[in-house]
């Protein structure tokens, strides 16, 4: 049975809390552009780079319109390559995958240019933990690290917004970025 982290805890608590609170509570969802930069060299292999599609679910709770708390569980999705060449020039190729998943905790400061427009700023702790192949060989990795990012929203309604995110992570190995766009549910 796997450790339950500090993140894990937060995330958990602060999407409940934002789900049984009426005021001034949201939960999102988001998909887009997982960029991976993996490092294969602890199971005998190189480094690729890969973008695939990720997903993200998030809630929150603003207490005023210029700052909020947000946790969120991402699923990184699977980066691989089915022919990487072990040495350049060799002629010997293999297989590698990366597949990451984590759980986050921000503090997010918003800033409304309009009654529709809203651009926000993040900064938070990622807990994450990756799945790594290399031919037959597995191993896997595991962090603690900063999580920033970058946010706009555009709302349809009081209870319906347009999200676009860019999103960093600190992670060591692998590096992560996730570029998405999706929807967000106020409870007003």
């Amino acid at each position: 049975m796997k450790k339950i982290s500090v993140i894990t805890l937060l995330t958990l608590f602060l999407t409940g809390y934002a789900m049984q609170s009426s005021a001034d509570a949201y939960i999102g969802l988001g998909v887009g552009s997982t960029a991976y930069k993996v490092d294969l060299s602890s199971l005998g292999g190189r480094s690729f780079d890969d973008k695939t599609t990720g997903t993200k679910f998030y809630g929150g709770y603003a207490f005023n319109k210029y700052f909020a708390l947000e946790a969120s569980y991402y699923n990184f999705a699977e980066a691989s390559v089915g022919a990487l060449e072990t040495d350049p020039g060799s002629g010997v190729f293999v297989s590698a995958s990366a597949n990451s998943k984590g759980f986050a905790g921000y503090a997010v400061g918003m800033y409304p240019v309009s009654k529709k427009v809203n651009l926000m700023a993040k900064l938070g702790v990622l807990s994450w933990t990756t799945d790594l192949e290399f031919n037959n060989t597995t191993g896997s990795n595991s962090g603690t690290d900063i999580a920033y990012g970058l946010v706009a929203s555009y709302a349809f309604t009081k209870q319906i917004l347009a999200v676009a995110e860019w999103e960093g992570f600190n992670s060591d190995n692998p590096e992560l970025s996730l570029l998405s766009v999706g929807f967000r549910f106020n409870f007003k």
